[in-house]
């Protein structure tokens, strides 16, 4: 039988190390992670995706009919034709596209002969009002006072019956005679007075007949009202296009807008935002920050998505890739064409001849010449750098056009060895400050030249955060511990978890809804703030700080 004094030590033994794993248990720290306090903004949230689109797009067509000469490529740049409030033409503008004006011209000078035939006529009016009539007039009068003293002394010798009947009433006639031509002078004048007006209104007439023609004629070059792009052409050269009928789409590059979907509820905060932050990235994969301008927002909803249609207006910029620090010190030239040496059956010549585009021939004390590519055959893939080497022609007088935007002259290749069907040449080339014939470098690369910041189909993303958030202690929504209708928040304190008392300022709209702001006397910038498992937490428990960041991130 065990003693009694043994049992209890045992006892006591086994109570105290259970007293000792429990006290060890409980004073283990608490593993947590952290973030800095600080004051500042918080990212957005609202952060929508909007589509890029021409603000303004319109199919351009002549005013008159005719046979289509030719029509710019669509991608081309160009400038629109200004006119000054009274008529002034303020800019010439690019042309775009051309008709066959031989009928209009001659239907100008048509109307001006008429104009010409007019104004001869009112000529010829007022000098038979000037000068022929009074003339006439005027010896009229003269003839009736003749007649008038003829009768007057027969009137005499019939009273003294020394005249015969016959003789007096001839005199008489007479008199009668002379006043019957003055009126009919008199009627001439009032006839022709009548003709004067008419020939003026003929000359009018006229005169509109030569203005419309001259705008007919004016009217065979077609011209945009504004900067813009060509973007479609919807006819070739060659083909009968008729008055009104679409010949290309023009569409404003600059400015350029977005249009965006809005709930009810952001279509009435937004209203009074007259621009908003936007964000897009550029060909070269750089981000680009924009305040883009409130345009418009629809005043009814989409039927189908209840959602409003805000449009959005950016000033859109060109740029070109510049050449790199490599390229610059090989003396790369540029070009946008690369062409092919047999296009005889293309451009409708005959097959013993030879043609090259115009612009591509440069020339110098040696003669005419054009850039041959050394490494690369028609049909096989193109290096990033083309080497060239020149290759001497002699130009002949046979010069045909193609799609109205090119002209390609017959040549004869003086060394006929140096070229062969398969030879791709370069177009018109691009050698800095340097002028084209003066450039001695074996390399060109081909560019598309400059482009648009901003293309329709693009995408950029709009913050529709409210501009009037302000700085403050922003963070996350796991740091809240509510208890009793209190806010609380956990703070690191010497390895401690302290519990302090704050005010939450609850979002109302979508901008801070992962970030809420808090405010307490207490807090400063610099605090650990502890974050995720709060709820866990009591006040002045044993931490253990496993990571901390900032309350940016």
């Amino acid at each position: 039988m065990k003693s009694p004094t043994l049992i209890l030590l045992l006892l006591a033994i086994v109570v105290g190390c259970d007293q000792t794993i429990q006290e060890q248990t409980s004073k283990a720290p608490r593993p947590v992670t952290t973030i800095v306090l600080s004051k500042g903004v918080p990212d957005s949230s609202n952060v929508v995706s909007g589509s890029v689109k021409a603000w303004k797009t319109e199919d351009l067509g002549f005013e008159v009919g005719g046979r289509l000469e030719w029509v710019l490529e669509p991608g081309e740049n160009i400038d629109g034709r200004i006119y000054s409030p009274d008529g002034k033409l303020l800019q010439k503008g690019t042309p775009l596209a051309r008709i066959d004006a031989a009928r209009y011209e001659i239907a100008v000078e048509s109307a001006s002969a008429n104009l010409d035939v007019a104004k001869l006529s009112k000529e010829s009016i007022e000098i038979q009002l000037s000068d022929s009539l009074p003339a006439e007039l005027e010896s009229a009068r003269a003839d009736l006072k003749l007649a008038d003293i003829e009768f007057d002394r027969m009137e005499k010798l019939n009273r003294q019956n020394a005249a015969s009947r016959s003789e007096y009433d001839k005199t008489k006639n007479d008199v009668q005679n002379r006043e019957a031509a003055i009126k009919a002078i008199l009627a001439s004048q009032k006839q022709a007075k009548s003709q004067l007006r008419s020939a003026e209104a003929e000359i009018k007439r006229a005169q509109q007949a030569l203005n419309d023609a001259k705008r007919d004629l004016e009217n065979t070059t077609l011209y945009g009202s504004y900067r813009g792009q060509i973007s479609q052409v919807m006819v070739v050269p060659g083909s009968v296009v008729s008055a009104g009928s679409a010949v290309l789409t023009l569409q404003m590059t600059t400015p350029i807008k977005a249009e965006i979907e809005l709930s009810a509820e952001q279509s009435r905060r937004l209203r009074r935002q007259r621009n908003l932050p936007t964000q897009f990235t550029l060909p070269d994969g750089q981000q680009r920050n924009e305040n883009a301008f409130v345009y418009s927002i629809d005043p009814s909803a989409d039927p189908t998505t209840r959602t409003f249609t805000m449009t959005l207006l950016f000033l859109n910029e060109q740029f070109r890739d510049s050449l790199s620090e490599a390229d610059d010190e090989a003396n790369i030239a540029l070009t946008q064409d690369i062409w092919p040496i047999k296009l005889n059956r293309l451009m409708g010549a005959p097959d013993e001849l030879m043609v090259v585009e115009e612009k591509s021939i440069l020339r110098d004390a040696q003669g005419a010449y054009i850039y041959a590519i050394a490494n690369a055959k028609l049909k096989e893939t193109m290096p990033r750098i083309l080497k060239v080497k020149k290759v001497r022609i002699t130009e002949n007088d046979f010069r045909v056009p193609f799609l109205g935007n090119w002209i390609f002259r017959a040549v004869t290749f003086d060394d006929p060895s140096s070229i062969d069907e398969l030879t791709l040449y370069t177009g018109e080339l691009e050698t800095g400050d340097k002028d084209p014939s003066e450039w001695e470098g074996d390399g060109v690369m081909v560019d598309s030249g400059s482009q648009w910041m901003l293309r329709p189909g693009d995408l950029v993303k709009v913050d529709l955060s409210d501009a009037d958030v302000g700085q403050g202690f922003y963070v996350p929504m796991e740091a809240i511990y509510q208890e009793s209708g209190r806010t609380f928040v956990f703070v690191a304190q010497d390895d401690l978890a302290r519990k302090l008392n704050v005010t939450l300022k609850s979002p109302d709209n979508l901008d801070t809804a992962s970030m809420v702001a808090i405010d307490a006397p207490e807090l400063e910038e610099g605090m650990r703030l502890i974050v995720g498992g709060v709820h866990y937490l009591t006040d002045g428990e044993k931490i253990n700080v496993v990571a901390t960041e900032s309350s940016k991130e």
